[in-house]
Formats: structure tokens, C-alpha cells, sequence
């Protein structure tokens, strides 16, 4: 696609993108550079409520504007109020960046100076400056981001990594729960996230069990975080660890658990938010993949790493889809003992 070179300095640039946790802290590569790139620019970010405070401390954004998709902004005509809101800012350019009808009828009514990114809807090409295919499928998740700002000339895209930012409140709640759990400071912990969105992405609870207590047995103390959904797995999980471990799910915060993530020296999960956090947290975080894409989605950590069930082609296949048609291996047939091993070589590799 032919790129189109726009001057981003000295703008009001409004950024939507209303998707998941681990969504908001997979583009914050493209919210670095962007802040880099458009000096003296105001940054805004269009987010779903639900997941404020994954990007609420993040410096390289000016204001948020909070949709509540769900809830009380449900319906065409809120969405067009908030478009009405946002244009009140004069915006000079708007990039979205996953395009659906609700972005659409927003961007119609804030009425910006530029129109980019991901179209919602069909007729959206009658109305954007630079429509831009987002989803190529050829790259990581991050890497597609940033391809939009290479399209409008940004030729520097390099960046830190995915990064999730806290405060000194959500510190302090960390530091206090790990007190009242008895974990004294200095201890060794292990974070293990057994869920996911959805089943067929999370690998064998009872297995996420054996993996901590294996890694409980050399001193290491695990820490199960989650949602209160997701305690029944972890329930089937901790049948498994003999040695003490800790259950966090459930008592933190988003913004909270960002915090207490980073208090762990290995992380293990499935494809999910929390896999994405904590691998921006600096942790060393092994996930497993089966029928979403590790090529499109793995950690970018140092010593992370992706464990997939199987070799999974690049191309248009999504995960949906994949569950749907049942065309990939479960998530079961990776082994607890390559998880453990992939485990180890990340402590050894971080000198931990």
C-alpha cells in the first residue's frame, strides 16, 4: 500500500481503538512512537471503560475518553454524542485503528481534519482521507500498529516494547496484599494465569498445578491471579501444588494486578491480557498458544517465549474461526515438562 505523508506536529490527533486489556497494552509500541514522532501534538485515546486503567498512567497519552460499549453508550445515538464531544476538540487528525460501525458514526460526527486507519463500515471510503488495511496477517500485533504510522511517514518506528505504567496507589494495595498473604519481601514468586476468553485458548489447569509445584518445590512461592470467573479453574489448579502458593484472583484491581505482576521472577499463561502485562512488566512470561497465532501474538520480552501446540501457518486465519472449525491442535498436547523447561531457561537466561 502506497503511504501518504502527513505532518503530525502540532496537532490534536485522536486515537480509537475500543478493544480488550491485552489489546490496550499491545498498541502502547505505536502510542511511544507517535508521542515521539508528533511534537507538540495532543494525544487522545478513545477507549472501552472497562479497561481505564490499563492505559490511565500511561505518559504518552494527553486525555482519555471513556465509551462505556456495554452500558449507558450502547446505543447509536450515544456514540454519535460523543463524536459531537470529541469534535468540540477540533481534532486535526483521527486514526482508528480497529474499525466498526461505532467508530464510524463517531468519526462522522467529531467531523476531523484527517480521517485514517481501519474503516468500520463500507461506505466508510466515501468519507476517509486514507483508508488502511490493518489486519495484514503477516506481522505481530504490535508491528501492525506501527505499520499505520509508517504509512503516514514515520520512518523511525523504533520503540521499548510493550509497556503498562502504575501508580503509587496500585503499588502500595501490591505490596500490601503480598504483606497480608504472609509473602515476605524478597521472596521468590511465580505468577501463573490459568484463563482466558475463551476455553479452547487455555491449556490444562491441572497443568498450570504441576508447573507450580514444581517451581514451588525449588522456593519459589506461586501466585494464581485471574478474574473470581476463572476460580473454579484455578481451584482444579491448585489441587495439584502441595507447597504454599497464593491466590490472588479476584482480589485485585487491573490496575493493581499491573503491580503485583511485576513483584513475580517467571510468569506463565495462556494468550491473554495478563500475558501481555506481565511480559511489559519486565517478567520473564512463557505462553501457550493453540488456536491463536503465536506468530501474531507472542510476548516480546527478553526472555519470554511462545510455546505453540502446533505450527500454525501465517495467513488469514482468526481465532474465531479457527475454534469454530476445529482446524488446529489443542492446547493439551503441550507437555507440562516442556513448559517447565522453557521455565527454567528463562530464570537461567535472566540470572534469576
Amino acid at each position: 500500500m502506497e503511504g501518504k505523508k502527513i505532518d503530525l506536529n502540532n496537532k490534536t490527533i485522536v486515537v480509537m481503538y475500543m478493544l480488550y486489556f491485552g489489546d490496550m497494552v499491545s498498541i502502547t509500541p505505536f502510542l511511544e512512537v507517535l508521542r515521539r514522532e508528533a511534537k507538540g501534538s495532543k494525544i487522545v485515546l478513545v477507549i472501552d471503560s472497562r479497561f481505564k486503567e490499563s492505559v490511565q498512567y500511561n505518559p504518552n497519552v494527553d486525555e482519555l475518553i471513556e465509551v462505556d460499549r456495554h452500558g449507558k453508550d450502547r446505543s447509536l445515538s450515544a456514540c454519535w454524542k460523543i463524536g459531537k464531544k470529541i469534535r468540540q476538540m477540533h481534532p486535526d487528525i483521527l486514526i482508528t485503528l480497529h474499525g466498526t460501525s461505532r467508530t464510524s458514526l463517531m468519526a462522522l460526527a467529531m467531523k476531523p481534519g484527517f480521517w485514517t486507519g481501519e474503516p468500520g463500515t463500507r461506505m466508510d471510503s466515501l468519507f476517509m482521507d486514507y483508508p488502511v488495511t490493518i489486519e495484514t496477517y503477516n506481522s505481530h500485533a504490535v508491528d501492525k500498529y506501527l505499520r499505520v504510522l509508517s504509512l503516514l511517514g514515520v520512518e523511525n518506528l523504533t520503540h521499548h516494547g510493550m509497556r503498562t505504567y502504575t501508580c503509587e496507589e496500585w503499588d502500595c494495595k501490591a505490596d500490601e496484599f503480598f504483606a497480608g498473604e504472609g509473602i515476605k519481601e524478597g521472596a521468590k514468586l511465580v505468577g501463573l494465569s490459568v484463563g482466558s476468553s475463551t476455553p479452547e485458548k487455555n491449556w490444562p489447569a491441572e497443568n498450570f498445578g504441576k508447573v507450580a509445584e514444581h517451581f514451588a518445590r525449588r522456593g519459589m512461592i506461586p501466585v494464581f491471579f485471574g478474574v473470581k470467573s476463572e476460580l473454579p479453574l484455578i481451584k482444579k489448579a491448585v489441587q495439584e501444588v502441595k507447597h504454599p502458593y497464593v491466590i490472588a484472583a479476584g482480589k485485585l484491581s487491573m490496575g493493581e494486578f499491573m503491580a503485583a505482576a511485576s513483584h513475580c521472577s517467571l510468569f506463565f499463561t495462556n494468550d491473554s491480557g495478563p500475558m501481555y502485562v506481565a511480559d511489559s512488566r519486565g517478567v520473564p512470561t512463557i505462553a501457550m498458544f493453540g488456536p491463536s497465532n503465536a506468530k501474531f501474538h507472542h510476548p516480546l520480552g527478553k526472555y519470554s517465549r511462545a510455546i505453540s501446540s502446533w505450527d500454525m501457518p501465517m495467513g488469514p486465519e482468526h481465532v474465531n474461526k479457527n475454534i469454530k472449525s476445529g482446524n488446529y491442535v489443542p492446547l493439551d498436547k503441550i507437555t507440562v515438562e516442556e513448559v517447565i523447561a522453557a521455565g527454567e531457561e528463562a530464570l537461567r537466561n535472566a540470572g534469576c
